[in-house]
């Protein structure tokens, strides 16, 4: 929409200022006096001149090759009718040199040889200005409109990997949690029922949310606590989950991106419980003048196959990270042979 309100401005600036300009700084008032049918058509001839190199004649250069084809033969065209347009002889009056006697009758016309080379370059002058003038507006044109086109397709590229992290997370979250109901149904806990209403809640909120780009981080923290709960009643009295939520509330209604941190709070809850050894899990989140941050520290009380793994929930977390926040966040992850410690911020006033 703004392109083309540019292109209309530069349309009119080029109809109302820039061409009366250029034809005005030549001989037209005498031109006109004799030869007015021939001006108006060349002023129509240079307008046409114009949209037609901008509209078809530059576009058709990023098309295929038949309209590359089209595009020079109406080059040549248009060329040769400048080419008739300039051969056009002009009349102008007979002017009588100082001294001489005034003649009877009405005045004589004549046609001059240096008054017609003149036309003819002032004819070809505006033509080639016309064309340059026309087509770097419609390369500029070209240009944005492509460079339009390739931020839209990165977009579409983002919104799909996005959509590709999102479905590879939520599965493994809720695959995660139907385990945790099994096995409260299997060993007949008397808080099956309080979970399986927790699981209904956090079902509904990831239903409602999994396709927002952004929801209430005082929702999502809410969520998060609903999930943590979930998974208390898998764990008995050795493993401690410790959770925190403050929010300065100096900006209220920031938003962030729905269920971004599921996956660290999740990470910590499966590495870091222990049935036998007394473990504390800390969870913190934090707003504090429009910057969030999540703090997680656990124990590592049950080994990866890979010393060294993260898990790729955190690393499609972080490309999420990177395609929505660029450079408005940082996640730092300290991994130790027994202690795995995260740290997200993330400036939502920028988002």
């Amino acid at each position: 929409m703004a392109g083309k309100k540019v292109q209309l401005l530069i349309d009119l600036f080029f109809c109302l200022v820039l061409l009366p300009v250029m034809i005005y700084l030549l001989p037209i008032e005498r031109w006109l006096e004799n030869n007015l049918l021939f001006v108006c058509l060349l002023v129509a001839w240079l307008y046409i001149v114009y949209f037609v190199n901008r509209v078809f004649t530059i576009p058709s250069l990023f098309k295929n090759r038949q309209r590359l084809i089209w595009a020079v033969i109406v080059v040549l065209a248009m060329i040769g009718i400048t080419y008739l347009l300039s051969q056009y002889k002009m009349e102008f009056h007979f002017q009588r040199q100082p001294g001489q006697p005034p003649a009877g009758g009405p005045p004589q016309r004549t046609f001059s040889p240096m008054k017609f080379r003149l036309h003819q370059q002032a004819v070809w002058f505006l033509f080639v200005i016309v064309m340059t003038f026309s087509s770097a507006i419609g390369l500029l044109g070209q240009l944005y409109r492509l460079r339009a086109r390739r931020q839209e397709l990165e977009v579409a590229k983002n919104k799909a990997e996005l959509s590709l992290y999102k479905a590879q997370i939520d599965p493994h979250f809720l695959f995660n949690t139907l385990n945790t109901l099994y096995s409260m149904v299997v060993t007949q806990s008397p808080k099956t029922e309080d979970a399986f209403m927790q699981f209904i809640d956090i079902t509904r909120y990831i239903y409602n949310n999994a396709n927002q780009d952004s929801v209430d981080i005082d929702s999502e923290a809410h969520y998060l606590q609903q999930y943590i709960d979930l998974q208390r009643n898998r764990l008995n009295a050795c493993t401690k989950v410790n959770f925190t939520y403050n929010n300065d509330g100096k900006y209220p209604g920031l938003t962030i991106a729905p269920m971004l941190l599921i996956t660290f709070v999740e990470n910590a809850l499966k590495y870091g419980v222990s049935t036998s050894v007394e473990t504390d899990i800390n969870i913190d989140m934090q707003v504090v003048d429009g910057v969030f941050s999540l703090s997680t520290s656990n124990p590592i009380r049950i080994k990866p196959k890979d010393e060294n793994h993260v898990g790729i929930g955190i690393e499609n977390s972080r490309k999420r990270l990177d395609l929505i926040y660029g450079n408005g966040y940082r996640l730092d992850i300290n991994q130790t042979e027994d202690q795995f410690d995260l740290n997200l911020t993330i400036n939502l006033k920028k988002s």
